[in-house]
């Protein structure tokens, strides 16, 4: 016994050795030494297991010790996670092979769904408990997603059968469970005949709180206060049919008993619609523009009572300002509107956005600009008078032109047309025009004087313009540089400018020596020494200054240099010189650029006689580099083969002119990792992956490349790259069984068992896929007779996602029928033989018999048992049955209404009307706006209304004798048709039939009292009835220029439109011809025909013609036009004066100065130049 237990002990101890290889070897056997006997084989019942059998047995016994050995399961590929971390090895590993066991969970857990959904447990359990929440039952989100209440449900709550397995066929409609709520509501469903699609009012969160579409199923949209009404407020007693939409109907005491204003006593109509809105019923907005006075401005907001007081709402009130506001017409007091005359047409000067301010356009006959428009009326119109107030300047500043003495205008003779200098805006800012006068124009810092800066003594006649006549003293007195010395001319502005007199610009371009660079911003003097030198005679070459540079330059030492300084320096800066050294027998490129000269030519030595090559500078770095050895490998002394000029250490050997292009990991090593000696750089290196990479070769076991030759040869590259050793690609598509799918990173010992590589292993599915094929149930592929070829429904991309082609079967599936399991129909074996039906009604006979919305059963007529007429295999209950197939094609909101809202008490019989009148009789007869029945209207529904909506219907008043245009379109039918009988076309189409009321109310102008004649549509259209257009064009005095816009009541006075008013300009315009005085037309006696001179667009400027001036043109110099300049005398035209221009000291003098005695008399120069010209 103690022999056998010291041979147990060796093999014990051997046991780790030989369970712990690379490659897991099954230890099959073992040997132990009997007692007293021989060795015996103990065969090992684990089979391929790296575990020291000292873990779980002793030499004692073979039991094991422990429950669970120390085992990391983690190295399997299937960790111990949640409960499986607690359970015995014995109860997954019933097999003492630990291997042979699945990792399926349906392998050790009963599937209770009996495959409804599939084997992948993971969609809906984890580890952590079997069970689950229902969040996580994603095969829900395939038919009826659990959201709302829905998710807080057991599942047996609505899968009744779940204690049975059976969760599959349950509908999605609510309806199929929620029918007894249906059935038992406050609201009666079923007597309202309400669809049994729940989901159109009710959500998945709350049953309770249901939106009802009002409008969908009613045809009366709930808006502003009715939307937060409860619905029994309406509907008393639980009352939902035949509610009367009709506002009155309910409204019935706000509208009695109302009286601001009384609606029973003014007759108002009961369509409380007109005014009042849902939103707010004390807020009613009566649309005033329908009335012969629509609201504008601040009468929008006045109270209704304040206008119709006593309740006036006969439309007796008037409608003009002054009918109103007589007491404020009266009352004004500045201006006085009865004292000055003025009209009682408010709307001249007022507006209805408020009284005050008013504004009155001043612009007919003096417009009012700057200082003008902010003064008070009473200031110009003094003592109340507003008829003959002058509109010249002078008129009214006369004394602010002769108290002016800065300068004196009466001194000088300046014109009183004040608005050649001087503005409305500001009096004191005047801008005289110093080219027009004195033909100097002011720039620069002239522009600012004063005018007694050089004007002095009130000086304004003789004036010099000459630069030197006022800055002499600045000539004489500069010093840099002196100008009398060196003889500068006395043209100032050939320097110097108005800007400022410092600094000056001398163009230095013109002389023989432009000035660049550095020179451009030197002061005159560092140059021009002495005061004579500014002659011409300085030096113009660099080195004629920079001699002193020249010598003294160091680095380098200029001896022997070209004096011609502008090779290297420019003038920029002279010591940022640049040599260009490509113009050598040395071209300087990469790190040779940034040296420095003396760095090279050392002692100085610019001579030419430096080497040009690498070696010649370098041969100290050659024979000094070790890695590699330049000198003992033989290297050539061509440095540029591997070094550049950017950089010595980062050199390149093009390997790729040897015999071995480096690529992959080849390229990173050092040279020395390969080329071990310095003679090995001779070519003596192996080129083959073998002839470096045999130990590799030897050594590699997975799988063993040495024992297994013939698969595996020593040409490396079939496999491996360069890139990396490890990550080798076998071409498995070049042996007879390419790999696709999951075989693809499945590992080659899975495969080749044993080492076998030898090709004798199985190609087809069922080769290797025996197990998978006989153990399958789902469906059983043994009972049903499936052929062996895995193909036909298997991929190699996954086991269990097969795909059978059912469309190769005389039933292809589509729709919800893609999505089921196939045990759904094939409920047996035997059921794949091709016996089950392939109508609809062979498998959905029960769904036909218990459907009720329609019942399909009851009337098979209507409803054959070719399901397919509505139904589709995408989802059962939104079926879709085309009515456009029978008598009656649905459209507009007949689409959305439910079948059983119409055919009522099941009748698919075909009796049911087909006209709108058949079904909307009630409709018919109830309508009073119009009432249908007293109008006579006709039962043909469609000539008004349409399928799409009840309520907004349209009548073609274009087929009348009276169609419909602008303002009379958006009218209500009641407005015009006040009584029902009022619709057989008896009413007026004349403007006046309904206007006439308007026609006698207007007074502006007042047409009956004018006689207008009541053809309405000759001034006014249907578009706007206030914004009238009188063609004036068609009488006596077509209207042009300024007169198209000016109100009537301007010139029709006193509302006098029976054509007597006078249609010359004077007749109008007297006081505007009175009132001229530039010129004074009273005084030269000028004729009254206005339009000589003078259009309708504007009365100044005034054009004189040719005929009134003999032949001397009014554009002549400065004049440009404006009389005054040359009619000194506004009131005698006969005066006149050219010496302003033309005087002995002006330019413009001709050369008469040249004639001896010459006296400068206008009368004079009018002998010679009666035609203006020089001749």
């Amino acid at each position: 016994m103690d022999r056998f237990r010291w041979v147990l002990s060796i093999a014990i101890g051997l046991a780790p050795a030989l369970c712990g290889l690379p490659v897991h070897v099954p230890v099959e056997t073992a040997l132990v030494q009997a007692a007293d006997g021989p060795q015996a084989k103990v065969t090992n019942p684990h089979g391929p297991l790296a575990i020291p059998c000292q873990n779980c047995h002793t030499a004692v016994s073979w039991k094991p010790i422990r429950q669970n050995p120390e085992f990391n399961h983690d190295t399997t590929g299937y960790p111990l996670r949640g409960m499986h971390a607690k359970v015995a090895c014995a109860q997954c590993h019933t097999n003492l092979v630990f291997k042979k066991v699945s990792t399926q969970c349906a392998e050790c857990h009963a599937d209770i769904h009996r495959r409804q959904f599939g084997a992948n447990c993971e969609a809906c359990h984890t580890v952590k408990g079997w069970q689950t929440n229902i969040s996580q039952i994603q095969n829900h989100q395939n038919r009826f997603p659990l959201v709302g209440a829905h998710a807080l449900v057991e599942c047996d709550q609505c899968h009744k059968n779940a204690a049975a397995g059976q969760f599959v066929g349950l509908s999605t409609a609510c309806y199929s469970c929620h029918q007894q709520d249906f059935l038992t509501p406050v609201i009666n469903h079923v007597a309202l005949n309400f669809p049994t699609t729940c989901d159109t009012c009710h959500t998945m969160n709350n049953f309770v709180s249901a939106k009802f579409d009002h409008l969908k199923f009613t045809g009366y949209a709930l808006t502003g206060a009715h939307a937060t009404l409860e619905c029994t407020a309406c509907h008393i007693n639980n009352v939902f049919n035949n509610t009367s939409a009709q506002c009155y109907s309910c409204h019935t005491s706000d509208f009695i008993n109302t009286n601001n204003p009384p609606h029973v006593k003014l007759g108002l109509p009961k369509d409380c619609g007109q005014c009042h809105s849902t939103s707010d019923w004390l807020n009613a907005t009566f649309n005033h523009n329908t009335t012969s006075f629509p609201l504008t401005g601040a009468h929008t907001n006045v109270a209704c009572a304040q206008c119709h007081t006593n309740n006036n709402y006969n439309g007796s009130l008037p409608t003009n300002c002054y009918g109103c506001h007589q007491a404020d017409f009266t009352g004004t007091t500045n201006p006085n509107h009865v004292a000055a005359g003025y009209p009682t047409d408010c709307t001249v000067c007022h507006t209805t956005v408020a009284w005050m301010p008013s504004s009155f356009n001043h612009s007919t006959v003096f417009p009012l600009t700057g200082a003008h428009a902010t003064v008070a009326c009473a200031q110009c119109h003094v003592n109340g008078n507003y008829t003959t107030v002058p509109k010249d300047c002078y008129s009214c500043h006369k004394s602010d032109f002769t108290g002016t003495n800065n300068p004196s205008h009466v001194q000088l003779n300046l014109p009183t047309t004040c608005d050649t200098c001087h503005t409305t805006t500001n009096w004191l800012n005047a801008k005289f025009d110093h080219v027009l006068y004195a033909h100097y124009p002011l720039t620069g810092a002239h522009a600012t004087l004063q005018c007694a800066q050089c004007h002095l003594n009130n000086n304004y006649s003789s004036t010099s313009t000459a630069c030197v006549s006022c800055h002499m003293a600045d000539f004489k007195g500069t010093t840099s540089p002196n100008h009398v010395t060196a003889g500068f001319p006395q043209t100032c502005d050939s320097c110097h400018s108005t800007t400022a007199w410092i600094p000056s610009t001398f163009n230095h371009n013109t002389t023989s020596f432009p000035l660049t660079g550095f020179h451009a911003t030197m002061p005159c003097a560092q140059c021009h020494t002495a005061q004579d030198n500014y002659k011409g005679t300085l030096p113009t070459t660099c080195y004629g200054c920079h001699q002193s540079d020249f010598t003294g330059a160091a680095n380098p030492p200029h001896k022997g240099f070209p004096t011609d300084c502008t090779q290297c320096h420019n003038t920029s800066s002279w010591t940022t010189s640049t040599f260009n050294h490509n113009n050598t027998s040395f071209p300087l490129t990469g790190a040779h650029v940034t040296v420095p000269c003396a760095s090279c030519h050392t002692n100085n030595n610019y001579s030419g006689t430096l080497p040009t090559t690498c070696y010649g500078c370098h041969q100290a770095d050659f024979t000094g580099t070790t890695n590699p050895g330049h000198v003992a490998a033989g290297f050539p002394t061509d440095c540029t083969q591997c070094h550049s000029t950017a950089s010595w250490t980062t050199s390149t050997f093009n390997h790729n002119n040897t015999s071995f292009p480096l690529t992959g990991a080849h390229t990173t090593l050092q040279c020395n990792q390969c080329h071990t000696t310095a003679g090995s750089y001779n070519g003596s290196l192996p080129t083959s992956c073998i002839g470096c990479h045999q130990t590799d070769y030897n050594s590699t076991n997975n799988p063993p490349h040495a024992s297994n030759p013939s698969a595996f040869p020593t040409t490396c590259t079939n496999c491996h790259t360069t890139t990396s050793w490890t990550t080798s690609t076998f071409n498995h598509n070049a042996t007879t069984f390419p790999l696709t799918g999951a075989h693809v990173t499945v590992a080659c010992a899975s495969c080749h068992t044993n080492n076998n590589y030898s090709g004798t292993l199985p190609t087809a599915c069922y080769g290797c896929h025996q197990a998978d094929f006989t153990g399958t149930t789902n469906p059983a592929h043994v009972a049903a007779g499936f052929p062996t070829d895995c193909t036909q429904c298997h991929s190699t991309a996954s086991w269990t996602t097969s795909t059978f082609n059912h469309n190769n079967t005389s039933f292809p599936l589509t729709g919800a029928h893609t999505t089921l399991q196939c045990n759904q129909c094939h409920t047996t074996a035997g059921s794949y033989n091709g016996s089950l039906p392939t109508t609809c009604i062979g498998c959905h006979q029960t769904d036909y018999n218990s459907t009720n919305n329609p019942p399909h059963a009851s009337n098979p007529s209507a409803f054959p048992t070719t399901c397919t007429n509505c139904h589709t295999t995408t989802n059962w209950t939104t079926s879709t049955f085309n009515h456009n197939a029978t008598t009656f094609p649905l459209t507009g909101a007949h689409v959305t209404v439910a079948c059983a809202s119409c055919h009522t008490n099941n009748n698919y019989s075909g009796s049911l009307p087909t006209t709108c009148y058949g079904c909307h009789q009630a409709n018919f007869t109830s309508t009073t706006n119009p009432a249908h029945v007293t109008a006579g209207f006709p039962t043909d529904c469609t000539i008004c209304h349409s399928t799409t909506n009840w309520t907004t219907s349209t009548f073609n008043h274009a087929t009348t004798s009276f169609p419909l245009t602008g303002a009379h379109t958006s009218l209500q039918c009641i407005q015009c048709h006040t009584s029902a009988t009022s619709y057989n076309g008896s009413l007026p189409t004349a403007c006046v039939g309904c206007h006439q009321a308007d026609y006698n109310g207007t007074t502006n102008p007042n047409h009956a009292q004018a006689g207008f004649p009541t053809t309405c549509d000759t001034c006014h259209s249907t578009t706007n009835w206030t914004s009238a257009t009188f063609d004036h064009s068609k009488t006596t005095f077509p209207l042009t220029g300024a007169h198209v816009t000016v109100a009537c009541a301007l010139c029709h006075t006193n509302n006098n439109y029976s054509g007597t008013l006078p249609t010359d300009c004077y007749s109008c315009h007297t006081a505007d011809y009175t009132g001229t005085t530039n010129p004074n037309h009273s005084s030269a006696g000028w004729p009254t025909t206005c339009t000589t001179c003078h259009t309708t667009t504007a009365w100044l400027p005034a054009t004189l013609p040719a005929s009134y001036h003999t032949f001397f043109p009014t554009n002549h110099g400065n004049a440009n036009g404006v009389c005054a300049t040359c009619h000194t005398n506004s009131n005698d035209y006969s005066v006149f004066t050219c010496t302003s221009c033309h005087g002995n000291n002006n330019s413009a003098n001709f050369k008469h100065p040249n004639v001896n005695g010459y006296q400068y008399l206008s009368s004079a120069c009018y002998q010679c130049h009666k035609s203006g010209g020089g001749n």
